[in-house]
């Protein structure tokens, strides 16, 4: 028995070598070895995909809940280790039936870890490789090689038999002349003839009849395999199903979601159309069908594809799903019936709280908007489901509904107020925050209250996560809005200092004490809100230890353990005291009025009475002089001039520019931004359509400011393309120095650096980079004397630029590690060389000398294992320093394909810094580098000039 089963465990050279125990036993290593570890780590990797993602029901459902997660890392290490149990699988196992179900699993992984472009390419390759064509030509080569492996044995068998059958012929030819022999001499002698021989009485070979009844038994086996052909996939359930199907359902799925309709479509309609699709396919089938109408917009047919999904599905959470997201598109298409049918549908399955929740939610909203109740009753079921204690954590949706009722009235204030309660009473639910920021946000920006949608476009980005198709527009509109809302808010402070400067001293003062009044009553509120919660915290403590140690104990006679007696004794209490709030001392609040309070505020003197220096504190910046209050009205000048463009160009509200700057120019009679602001004037009025206050303005710009700038662009629309053409002489005048600079010849670059002021004039604005070559280029000429002198001139002559960073950083880094530099090294960064294309090796630095970089290789080694199993990432050790004082441990990681590879590498690692380097107290840097680069760094020994090159091509 032992030889059979090694005779079945040794590897074959083709399947037609395979007998029938070794096909059994590669077809079950395969699928309960391999395969089934594999499957069993991706459902699992699946359903923690799943229980990741948070349901947002103020937005359409995702289909799969489990290609919402905003990051799927968290399963790459599982995912990983499926790819390599599969792989392993088809290698030592290639002519087992579970083949196409290893490749399957494959492209399932990279589905579900999101490289979609991997995916696609194991789908692709699975489609070809096991097609019904391509599996049917495979089979006809293994039963044609089987065929004539057959014919071999026979011919084998038959040269035995006629083998035996010539010396059986032999045998037989002798018995016969002995038994005829013996019948002459019976006859002779007048007895009876002797009985026949065995061998002459059976009419036939032993042979013959052995092959006869071999090649009827092949003939049968051939009739079987041939009915079990024109079977169909579902008529026979034992046997084993080709993946071919299920594996052009995720090919369809991997299409759609790199935007390949089209070609996911022809997959689909073929599954749709074919006879031979198999019940379960068919089912999902319809829901991949909607995913693809969704992604598309084509929310009715997703409706028409819904239902059948929805039907055939047998899990009843799923179909809770379908039919929600089937209420939100029949939302999404006006239809209020529609959308109530689809809730009431989703409810009857039974989904779990949040759902159910949210489809109660949505048939009070859809109710009154489906005719089937008045507003009046929404509010009224709404506020209902308020009162329940059970919903106490859904009460920021509720009131967001109540919201969404009051804007559906045309009731805006009501609107707003509910979306605010709606944030008051968030308990962490993001994507809810989310939605009623973002509402609040564009409503503030519609009523053109640009700071207060300023300040909600900021919330909204903290609460929306970035892979929101929304994010890039809320995150434009608040960078959009940043300096518009600055300015406006300069312009109110200032005001309002202005307006404070004019009053009488005992009108401060009375403002002052209301400053201070509600200051204290702030305070007071925080200090109670603390005592709360400590109180609350405390109560949960004990609470918990009595839960905890009494868990198997008798009943206790406790009091306070009887619900009864401690609402009883709640209503002797508010009976006695109020209502009061749960904190420590609430007897010493009640006796001494406030003298805790008092005592906390550590406030000194009578809150009726306050010291010029307290007013003059508690005013903050109010003007005091006339000069004060000049630079106010300049601030608020400046802040005027400034709305006006800013208006125009970057919200094209072009009144609103009219207005500021004519309240600008009204207010301040020859202001300082005057001529900037009647040019402004002249192009909003043109783009209003007024040409005769454009043509005002353009008269009084010609009259008053001749020879401007402005002028000139008035009296000569061209004069705009001379000026751009000038600028892009610029812009060449400077490539053409750096480029000199680049390959060495510092002299010229250094020359034409300093020739750009005559040549462009001093206010240039592309002085700055200017100077900065120029101090770069005489470093390289005169010295590191003259470097630094250079250097320091930019840093005085450009304050607020990126040059005048620059030259500072590099002034640090001179001061800091000349002593540790070799003789003749430069840390200049021209040493380096951007190629974002060539191979990049990754470079972890670390601060301390006395690490222990074993430990950290093996961290690293670690955090590699689990995030980049499969792509073979090797790691050195190095240090960089000229002596052993002044070392630094350096890990080495090779290598990467590109910028692009070892920069998501770097963005990976910062987003998990705790699980790379485990100890919190190790300081690292990290350097993506390219090969050259890395023999720069190595050369100089050091990597205070590669960060620098690193901070300007990598991180900006």
């Amino acid at each position: 028995m032992a030889l059979f089963i090694l005779a079945a465990c040794t590897a074959t050279k083709s399947r037609s070598d395979m007998s029938a125990l070794g096909e059994a036993y590669h077809n079950t290593t395969a699928h309960y070895n391999g395969y089934f570890n594999a499957n069993e780590l991706l459902i699992a990797s699946e359903a923690l995909l799943q229980q990741a993602h948070i349901d947002n029901y103020t937005q359409l459902l995702p289909m799969y809940p489990e290609l919402a997660v905003e990051d799927a890392s968290v399963i790459a290490p599982d995912a990983d280790n499926a790819i390599e149990k599969v792989t392993v699988v088809v290698n030592l196992h290639p002519y087992s039936k579970w083949v196409d179900d290893c490749y399957l699993l494959f492209g399932k992984a990279q589905y579900l870890k999101r490289d979609y472009e991997a995916a696609e390419e194991a789908f692709r390759y699975f489609s070809t490789e096991f097609s019904p064509e391509a599996m049917e030509q495979k089979e006809k080569k293994a039963a044609a090689a089987k065929k004539s492996s057959k014919k071999k044995k026979k011919s084998k068998k038959r040269k035995q038999s006629k083998r035996k059958k010539n010396k059986l012929s032999k045998k037989k030819s002798q018995a016969l002349k002995k038994y005829n022999k013996a019948v002459r001499k019976a006859r002779k002698s007048g007895g009876a003839a002797p009985e026949k021989p065995e061998i002459l009485r059976s009419g036939r070979d032993g042979a013959a009849e052995s092959a006869k009844e071999e090649k009827r038994k092949a003939n049968e086996e051939e009739l079987k395999e041939e009915q079990a052909a024109e079977d169909g996939p579902d008529d026979n359930p034992l046997k084993h199903r080709p993946a071919y199907q299920e594996g052009m359902l995720y090919y369809a799925k991997t299409l759609i979601e790199r935007d390949k309709f089209d070609q996911a479509q022809r997959i689909l309609t073929e599954l749709l159309e074919s006879a031979k699709t198999y019940k379960d396919i068919r089912a999902e089938l319809s829901a991949v069908q909607a995913y693809l109408f969704i992604q598309t917009e084509d929310y009715a047919q997703a409706v028409a594809a819904l239902e059948p999904a929805i039907e055939l599905q047998k899990d009843k959470q799923r179909k809770a799903r379908y039919a929600f997201i089937m209420g939100q598109l029949y939302q999404k298409l006006g239809n209020s019936r529609g959308a109530y049918a689809g809730f009431e549908q989703a409810l009857a399955y039974k989904p779990d709280y949040t759902m159910a929740f949210n489809c109660q939610l949505n048939l009070a909203k859809n109710a009154w908007a489906s005719g089937q109740g008045g507003a009046l009753q929404a509010r009224q079921e709404l506020e209902r489901m308020l009162k329940e204690e059970k919903n106490a954590e859904f009460k920021d949706q509720i009131y967001f509904t109540l919201a969404e009722v009051a804007f559906a009235e045309n009731d805006r204030a009501e609107g707003i107020r509910n979306l605010q309660r709606s944030l008051q009473h968030s308990l962490g639910n993001s994507p809810q925050k989310t939605e009623a920021y973002l509402l609040l946000a564009d409503l503030y920006f519609e009523d053109e209250s640009y700071v207060e949608a300023k300040l909600y476009y900021d919330s909204t980005l903290m609460a929306m996560v970035q892979a929101d198709e929304r994010y890039k527009r809320v995150k434009g509109a608040a960078e959009n809005l940043t300096d518009i809302a600055d300015n406006l808010q300069i312009i109110a402070l200032q005001d309002s200092l202005l307006r404070i400067s004019q009053m009488s001293p005992k009108e401060q003062e009375a403002l002052a004490l209301r400053i201070k009044k509600e200051r204290d009553e702030e305070r007071r509120k925080q200090l109670l809100q603390q005592a709360n919660r400590q109180s609350t915290q405390r109560f949960n403590t004990l609470n918990n230890r009595i839960n905890t140690g009494g868990a198997l104990a008798e009943p206790s006679t406790f009091f306070a353990y009887d619900d009864r007696r401690l609402k009883r004794g709640e209503r002797e209490f508010d009976r006695k005291w109020g209502n009061r709030a749960l904190e420590d001392n609430w007897r010493r609040f009640a006796v001494t009025s406030d003298a805790l309070l008092e005592d906390l505020l550590a406030d000194s003197g009578s809150p009726d009475i306050l010291t010029e220096e307290e007013v003059q504190k508690l005013l903050g910046d109010v003007p005091r002089t006339e000069a004060d209050i000049r630079t106010a009205e300049l601030k608020i000048q400046e802040a005027m001039s400034k709305l006006g463009p800013l208006y125009r160009e970057r919200l094209e509200k072009y009144d609103k520019a009219i207005e500021i700057l004519e309240a600008l120019n009204r207010r301040f009679p020859s202001n300082n931004f005057e001529l900037e602001s009647w040019y402004q004037l002249y192009l909003a009025y043109q783009e209003v359509g007024n040409t005769a206050k454009a043509k005002e303005y353009a008269d009084k710009i010609l009259d008053k400011y001749t020879g401007t700038t402005y002028a000139m662009l008035i009296k000569d629309p061209n004069y705009g393309d001379e000026i751009a053409a000038e600028s892009q002489r610029l812009t060449r005048y400077y490539d053409e120095t750096y480029q000199a600079f680049q390959t060495g010849n510092y002299q010229q670059a250094y020359s034409r650096s300093l020739g750009a002021k005559e040549e462009f004039g001093a206010g240039n604005p592309m002085q700055a980079k200017f100077a900065l070559l120029a101090a770069m280029s005489a470093g390289n000429i005169e010295g590191k004397e003259a470097y630094i002198e250079q250097l320091r001139n930019v840093v005085a002559r450009f304050p607020d630029t990126e040059e005048q960073l620059r030259a500072r950083e590099i002034l640090r880094l001179l001061g800091e590690t000349t002593a540790s530099l070799p003789a003749g090294a430069k840390e200049e960064i021209e040493n380096f060389k951007y190629e974002e294309d060539k191979l990049h090796y990754f470079i972890i630095a670390f601060s301390s000398q006395d690490l222990n970089l074993n430990d950290a290789k093996v961290q690293v080694s670690d955090y590699n294992e689990k995030y980049h199993k499969l792509d073979r990432i090797r790691i050195s050790n190095i240090y960089l320093g000229t002596d052993a004082k002044n070392r630094v441990p350096i890990l080495v990681l090779r290598r990467f394909k590109n910028k692009q590879e070892a920069m998501a590498y770097y963005q990976g690692v910062v987003s998990k810094k705790g699980e790379f380097i485990t100890d919190e107290a190790v300081e690292f840097e990290l350097f993506p580098v390219t090969q050259d680069n890395y023999r720069e760094v190595l050369k100089e020994r050091t990597l205070d000039s590669y960060r620098i090159f690193f901070q300007q091509y990598y991180l900006n």
